[in-house]
């Protein structure tokens, strides 16, 4: 099997299994005593180890190869699953969260890496596009499994759901995902100090894109549920069937939208999306049915299909030269440090102010990052350095 094809169905496997569970955490957690603050703080333990980690983890793997890597991030997932069935408190679950945080630091830049690695000139848009359909793909799918799941049974069956999803993604890695050849990767194994990496301005603006992107993922993963179910009394598949539209819509654009960027101008798409999404957060306070919420959910389902594999792209393009999974890693940590960051600070302006007060600074803080990263990314990306070789351009992948 093509090592593409492999890595992107583990990948849907581990996100599909990772959906299950997360949505319906913070209900999860109130019956530990988690109010709005609490569920911000189970999700900051998820992003805090991602923050310490990634700068790590990226580089190592540009050093000592990926597979290594990814394999050790699915067992880490499929252990939280069994330490989320063990969890009797909610300091437990905190620490639960940490090692699902561990996990995606060592799965999510690798993946993004290793694409890269095999990822030809001038097909940026079309590989990241196929990549994000997988992960995003597992993301969609996720919820309204999980929502049904712990209807018909309960939490502890999503839990059980996300153990066996990741040992499929394991297997499937073990056995028939080798590490990218060498001479395919010699151009992004050899990274620059990182101090070049931050003066690449392209990278910044896409980091800046990517900080507002964790915003939004705050909002969707947090408060979203929470406001659903708070200000409408939802059933926990339809709270779960708000999530998945959401990603599902950005999962059949991520395909079309990727080649769309090999054509256009990438930071242009990613303005269109930022503002997008900024409008659409700003008007989930003034919902008032759940069909006017699944409309808010398309729209900023929308936002991320057209954005999104524009500023993977763009972080592709700027990365040869510079370290695939070393600038991967500085994206993610970015993520991770706005996802450890804004669960706390939206979870005490929904306790001190309302929980609509999230949704508009939300809106706000997604429409400055875009504004950023608009500037930083107007200009022709960075000629990778001497050490970047020739590489054999591949077949694009077929959808």
């Amino acid at each position: 099997m093509k090592p593409l094809f492999v890595l992107a169905v583990a990948i849907f496997c581990t996100m599909l299994g990772n959906g299950v569970v997360m949505p319906f955490v913070p209900l999860y957690a109130q019956q530990f005593g988690a109010a709005s603050l609490g569920a911000g703080i189970l999700f900051s333990a998820h992003s805090a180890p991602r923050t310490f980690l990634l700068p790590l983890i990226g580089p190592a793997s540009d050093r000592i190869g990926r597979r290594a890597f990814l394999l050790a991030g699915v067992l880490f997932y499929a252990f939280s699953s069994v330490a989320f069935l063990l969890a009797n408190s909610l300091m437990v679950l905190l620490v639960v969260m940490a090692v699902q945080g561990v996990a995606t630091a060592m799965v999510q830049p690798v993946t993004l890496a290793y694409v890269g690695d095999l990822t030809p000139k001038g097909k940026e848009g079309a590989y990241s596009g196929y990549i994000n359909t997988a992960f995003l793909g597992g993301v969609a799918g996720g919820p309204i499994l999980g929502g049904v799941i712990k209807d018909v049974w309960s939490m502890d069956a999503s839990f059980v759901t996300l153990g066996g999803l990741s040992m499929v993604a394991f297997v499937l890695m073990f056995f028939w995902l080798p590490d990218p050849p060498k001479n395919k990767t010699a151009a992004n194994t050899i990274a620059p100090p990182l101090r070049e990496v931050l003066s690449c301005r392209p990278v910044l603006g896409v980091a800046s894109y990517r900080l507002g992107y964790a915003f939004a993922s705050t909002i969707t993963w947090v408060f979203v549920p929470l406001l659903a179910a708070k200000m409408l009394p939802l059933k926990t598949a339809q709270i779960g069937a708000l999530i998945s539209l959401n990603v599902l819509v950005s999962t059949i654009m991520q395909p079309y939208c990727g080649r769309l960027a090999d054509r256009m101008n990438k930071a242009n798409l990613i303005a269109i999306g930022g503002v997008i999404g900024a409008i659409a957060f700003s008007a989930y306070p003034l919902a008032t049915s759940f069909w006017q919420l699944l409309a808010l959910s398309v729209g900023t389902g929308v936002a991320t299909g057209i954005a999104f594999p524009a500023h993977t792209a763009l972080a592709m393009e700027n990365a040869r030269g510079l370290g695939m999974g070393t600038v991967m890693s500085v994206l993610l940590t970015v993520h991770s440090f706005g996802m450890t960051v804004c669960p706390i600070l939206f979870g005490l302006l929904a306790d001190h102010f309302g929980i609509g007060s999230t949704f508009y600074a939300g809106g706000l803080l997604c429409a400055l990052s875009t504004a950023v990263c608009y500037k930083l990314t107007r200009i022709p990306p960075v000629v990778a350095s001497s050490v970047e070789k020739t590489r054999e351009p591949e077949a694009a992948v077929t959808d």
